[in-house]
């Protein structure tokens, strides 16, 4: 079978995706607009936007002529995507899928484009109600992984930590864990985008005109489907500048690594006693009002053969057996204490990873994931 793949650059979506589709046997071509699901909101911007749908469009009919297009499997929202580009693209009548992976914070993104895919794989199963609203068909896709190569196996070398290790973005929540974390003496470290940042980071800003666009396409099916509150704490948030980076003064500079290299990821998660997750994404912790969600990081981890702890979560338990694949915790209490538990008994960790690991090469690839697909699409 012969792919294009419609994706950020860099990140995590060509690793995973292209090279799922790959590892099932598809040849693959990548088309990559840009480096964040949006895009520039000045006159300059929406030009070049304009061009990257003109050029995606050519490449599609040039594959297409060229006997060489099976599918289009894109994770691209209505902000890239026009939704003249997604007709002409139906009209090449060729199945295609676009990849969802956050439904709870951005589940409305794709309504204006969605109903001309086939299907849009759903990494969550929220919202889908009123998905189908607007005639669009979900499918549910969770996330996975792609495992380790022999070759990128032998190349790796652990680097060992008798601690707890997190991978990801210093987002509100977790800074305040993680510095509680630090003030219990456990011994820490912390890697990722903008934890060593001064000033804010401009791709969080929201132009006007992105604010006018959504407002026009969004607001009513928004307001149907979330209410008034949850809809004026995102008007409140874009109202303010751009969010500044506040890292607590409780977690000392030397636990802070910054950003790290992909091909170091395998390294420090095997090497680590403890993994640390969240599954945190909405709402006031521990509250009726909190909403978690699964994502890249619950099978990229486990992979690996990493020992994890994350934040408990439905998904998280339709996924994997908890004691068994993974651990979870849901309070900073039950947190310390398996922390402090597992940290002193490395046999149960250890049997702990095997368990999650072969429980994800059998379940959780993303060969198992396409291989799904393509049945759901009837493409055999």
């Amino acid at each position: 079978m012969h792919i294009l793949t419609v994706l950020c650059k860099g990140g995590w979506m060509s690793k995973n995706l292209s090279e799922g589709w790959r590892r099932l046997g598809c040849s693959v071509e990548e088309f990559f607009y840009g480096t964040h699901m949006g895009k520039d909101w000045s006159t300059v911007g929406l030009e070049t936007n304009h061009q990257l749908n003109v050029q995606l469009l050519k490449t599609a009919k040039r594959l297409k002529a060229e006997g060489r297009l099976d599918l289009i499997f894109a994770v691209i929202y209505d902000d890239v995507l026009e939704v003249e580009t997604a007709q002409k693209l139906r009209a090449l009548d060729v199945p295609m899928v676009n990849y969802h992976v956050d439904l709870l914070g951005q589940w409305y993104r794709i309504l204006r484009t969605g109903k001309y895919f086939d299907r849009v794989a759903c990494a969550q199963m929220d919202y889908w109600d009123s998905l189908r609203h607007a005639r669009i068909r979900p499918y549910y896709m969770p996330m996975a992984a792609n495992p380790s190569t022999p070759t990128n196996q032998s190349s790796t070398e652990s680097i060992s930590f008798n601690g707890v290790l997190y991978l990801g973005s210093p987002w509100t929540y977790r800074v305040r864990v993680l510095g509680d974390i630090a003030q219990q003496k456990i011994p820490l470290r912390i890697y990722g985008h903008n934890w060593q940042r001064h000033t804010p980071d401009p791709s969080q800003a929201q132009p006007y005109r992105k604010n006018l666009h959504d407002l026009h396409y969004y607001l009513l099916p928004r307001l149907q489907s979330e209410g008034w509150s949850r809809l004026w704490e995102t008007f409140q948030n874009r109202l303010r500048s751009i969010p500044s980076i506040n890292i607590s003064t409780e977690i000392p500079s030397e636990y802070i690594g910054g950003s790290y290299a992909n091909t170091d990821f395998a390294s420090l998660v095997q090497g680590a006693a403890i993994n640390l997750g969240f599954t945190h994404f909405l709402g006031t912790p521990e509250t009726l009002t909190e909403r978690r969600q699964v994502r890249l990081r619950e099978f990229e981890i486990p992979m690996l053969g990493g020992f994890y702890i994350t934040q408990d979560c439905t998904q998280l338990r339709e996924l994997f057996q908890v004691g068994k694949h993974v651990v979870t915790w849901n309070n900073f209490s039950e947190l310390i204490e398996k922390i402090r538990y597992y940290l002193n008994y490395p046999a149960e960790r250890e049997k702990i990873a095997q368990a999650s690991q072969t429980h994800c090469l059998e379940h959780h690839t993303w060969v198992h994931r396409f291989h799904q697909l393509l049945q759901e699409l009837k493409i055999y």
